[in-house]
Formats: C-alpha cells, sequence, structure tokens
C-alpha cells in the first residue's frame, strides 16, 4: 500500500509519526495506535456533529441573480483592461454588488453606469457605481417589488458588448 501512495502521502504520514513518537507520557498499556485511533475517533465525531450544521441550515433568505460579464477598457485614471462582473439580491435589500478586475498602469478606476426599469410599475431609474482597481462596490436599485430589468455599462471606447443586461423578480 505504502509503494501506491504519492510522495505527499506520505510525508504527512511521517510527519504524523513522528509527532506520535515524540510524545513520551504514554500510560501504561496505551500505544501509539491507541493515540491513532483515539484522534480518528475525535475527528469522525467533529465531522458527524458538524454535518447536520451544513445539510439542515436550509437555503439563504434570498437568490442572487448573476449579471454578465462586461469586459471595458478602464482610463479615468490610468491605462488599463479587464472586466466588470456581479450580482444583485432578489429581495427587499434589493442590492446591487458589482466586482472589477482590472490590471494595467496607473490606477484603474471607471465608472459603471446603471439603468433599471420596474417593468410591472412603470418605475425606472439611473445610478452611477465607482470602480478602482480589483475590488468590489455596491449601490442599492429602489425599483420595489415586481420584474426588474437591468443594465450596466460604462463610457469607455472600448467595451464589450455595448451593454449587459438582466432580469429578476422582487418579491411582494
Amino acid at each position: 500500500m505504502a509503494d501506491k501512495m504519492q510522495g505527499h502521502d506520505l510525508g504527512v504520514l511521517r510527519v504524523a509519526r513522528d509527532w506520535l513518537l515524540r510524545i513520551r507520557a504514554y500510560p501504561p498499556g496505551r500505544t501509539i495506535m491507541h493515540s491513532i485511533n483515539k484522534l480518528a475517533t475525535l475527528a469522525a465525531a467533529t465531522v458527524v456533529a458538524c454535518v447536520p450544521a451544513f445539510v439542515f441550515a436550509g437555503a439563504a433568505a434570498a437568490e442572487s441573480v448573476n449579471i454578465p460579464v462586461l469586459y471595458t477598457t478602464a482610463t479615468e485614471s490610468g491605462l488599463c483592461y479587464g472586466t466588470i462582473r456581479g450580482n444583485v439580491d432578489q429581495d427587499s435589500s434589493q442590492g446591487l454588488h458589482l466586482t472589477s478586475a482590472f490590471a494595467g498602469i496607473g490606477v484603474c478606476a471607471t465608472t459603471a453606469y446603471v439603468s433599471w426599469r420596474n417593468i410591472d410599475t412603470g418605475a425606472r431609474g439611473d445610478t452611477t457605481v465607482k470602480l478602482v482597481g480589483s475590488w468590489y462596490n455596491s449601490a442599492t436599485i429602489p425599483s420595489g417589488p415586481g420584474h426588474v430589468e437591468l443594465s450596466v455599462t460604462t463610457k469607455e471606447f472600448f467595451h464589450s458588448p455595448d451593454s449587459v443586461q438582466v432580469q429578476y423578480v422582487i418579491p411582494a
């Protein structure tokens, strides 16, 4: 079996063995194998105790909808190129979260222009989100409940596609 193990696996086993051999205060009748069994039992009990917390935690209160990727330059204070991506929360918070990933010369910065329209109520609006470097920023889209259409673009000379759109529903 040992000859089928990879070098990393053997290294981990050697470290564990060496650690266990350094422990000199074994009570009478105890062996290294007893300590390994005790450690394995403790690890298994921890996993069994933690798994229900993950399995039965339930879904989050709201889902989010991903916004397609927008490829763009970022030339407000540097000469950069990268992406803008994000998501919109489908709950009463109506949060818009955009993440930029830019690389180039200088401070990579651009402004995302966001337009939204509530298809059910006719409400509409615009907002801007400043993006600097490889970071994130958020805004609130006060569309109210209903079917919402949202688009994101920049005024940079080079960006593809022209804008990215997403539709989602804010429950009443």
